[in-house]
């Protein structure tokens, strides 16, 4: 067959399934780090009402039963490796605080790792194969993420539904060790679960959807397995998927598959964390904040709040005086006013329900929403048109430009930060904290990483 007549999901699978990744020390230094933070997000996030529902949904449908072994962490529940990796993926999504990437603006490793961890849960899961599957979940996602956005996103699709579901099937194809030709068929299947729409943000649907493309990643790559098949055209034909979910451009189709091997796509975009429990389109705003208060300017003094970004961005973002926490996760005003006012945003605020607070209900009440038409719209963050920050007092104003947000690769966040958040989310105590963050920090290295990650680290 000719390099012409390969479709774009037959190179990406044959390039996965038969091409050792090699990314660099940071690139790697992202990979652990992200593990032990979507871990933590999946712990605290066990306890939130949509993860306890869908478990008790699962335990209904004899899915989380005493026969089953694939863990779901933060509780004692063992079920299926679907119903685990779904479960999981809920429960780290929950409250918005897991990472996310650029390309396919997915969050990334509440996808992979689920799925990686619930589909080896009846053997030993070794540091190396799991770095291995996670980095062709990837390389995978960015790809499709560079052929089809950010026309797919802006048309309301919620990508870590949608692309995410094929990355889930190309991260458990690795680690089930299919061949090229499987492979692109687990692909093609996952295009028929790929689904999830961005008007759902704001409501409990939203981590669910996540949960329903790792199940359907997962399964995919068990039908393909056995010798299930799907059209390998599903990503350039004039009916798949970035035609219908997308746009008509071929050539981006062949750009983007044009760049594997090249580089490692883990090398080029790295990893956004979340300082935040928030949408991440907050974050630059919410990075705004930091840097007013900083100067020292009095929150109670300004008369007018102006917050300016991208059009798509703003269109994410529709609650202006948030009802309930997932509206509040997803109230650019509320959030701006809360690291205004207090410096912060946690857990903790909202489950005091704090875009009730007077103070932050006038706050949001002197705020304006500006949205702009990006010069760039390829560009999910353009730094030569960043988001921007401006505070009027007593006719003077105070502006601060923000191209990057603090927990992305331009901005990060310290080691200091990334252990506070670890802490708080797995409710520990310092010292029981740091131990258990520095006995993962080996994970990578790891024989068998099912023997590092306890299930409920409160209840050892």
């Amino acid at each position: 067959m000719t390099q012409a007549t390969v479709t774009a999901l037959q190179r990406i699978a044959d390039y996965i399934s038969q091409t050792p990744i090699k990314p660099g020390t940071q690139s790697l230094g992202f990979v652990k780090a992200a593990l032990i933070d979507v871990y933590g997000c999946m712990l605290v996030g066990a306890d939130q009402p949509v993860a306890r529902k869908t478990r008790q949904a699962l335990i209904n449908c004899g899915q989380i039963n005493e026969h089953a072994h694939a863990r779901i962490y933060g509780t004692t529940c063992h079920a299926t490796p679907g119903a685990a990796a779904m479960a999981n993926a809920v429960a780290g999504h929950a409250l918005e605080f897991d990472d996310w990437e650029v390309p396919g603006n997915t969050h990334i490793s509440v996808l992979l790792f689920p799925a990686i961890l619930a589909a080896s849960c009846d053997r030993a899961l070794s540091g190396e194969d799991a770095i291995a599957a996670y980095l062709a979940g990837y390389e995978t996602i960015a790809r499709i993420g560079e052929a089809i956005n950010l026309e797919h996103y802006d048309q309301g699709w919620h990508a870590t539904a949608t692309i995410g579901a094929i990355g889930v099937a190309a991260s458990v194809s690795r680690l089930m060790g299919l061949d090229g030709a499987q492979t692109a068929n687990a692909l093609a299947i996952a295009t028929s679960r790929a689904l999830g729409y961005n008007a759902q943000f704001g409501s409990e649907a939203k981590p669910l959807q996540v949960g329903f493309a790792v199940e359907g990643g997962i399964v995919a790559a068990h039908l393909a397995a056995t010798g299930l098949t799907g059209q390998p055209h599903m990503l350039e034909h004039a009916a798949g998927m970035i035609a219908l979910m997308g746009h008509r451009h071929s050539d981006r189709i062949e750009t983007a598959m044009a760049r594997i091997g090249q580089a490692p796509a883990i090398d080029q975009y790295h990893i956004v964390f979340k300082p935040w429990p928030s949408c991440g389109y907050t974050h630059r705003i919410m990075t705004g904040m930091l840097e007013l208060r900083s100067r020292g300017i009095d929150p109670a003094a300004i008369d007018k709040l102006e917050l300016h970004l991208p059009d798509m961005h703003a269109g994410i973002l529709p609650f202006r005086q948030p009802k309930n926490r997932g509206e509040a996760l997803f109230s650019l005003p509320y959030c701006a006013a809360a690291v205004l006012l207090r410096g912060n945003l946690t857990i903790a605020d909202l489950d005091n329900r704090g875009w009730q607070d007077e103070d932050i209900r006038q706050m949001i009440d002197k705020t304006t929403v500006t949205c702009l038409r990006p010069k760039r719209p390829e560009l999910n963050y353009d730094p030569e048109q960043p988001d921007r920050v401006v505070a009027t007092i007593n006719g003077a104003t105070h502006a601060v430009d923000i191209p990057y947000p603090l927990g992305s690769p331009q901005k990060p966040m310290s080691e200091a930060q990334h252990m506070r958040k670890f802490q708080l989310n797995t409710g520990l105590e310092a010292a029981p904290a740091r131990a258990l963050w520095e006995r993962l920090g080996t994970w990578p290295s790891a024989e068998n990483l099912h023997d590092l990650l306890v299930m409920s680290p409160c209840a050892d």
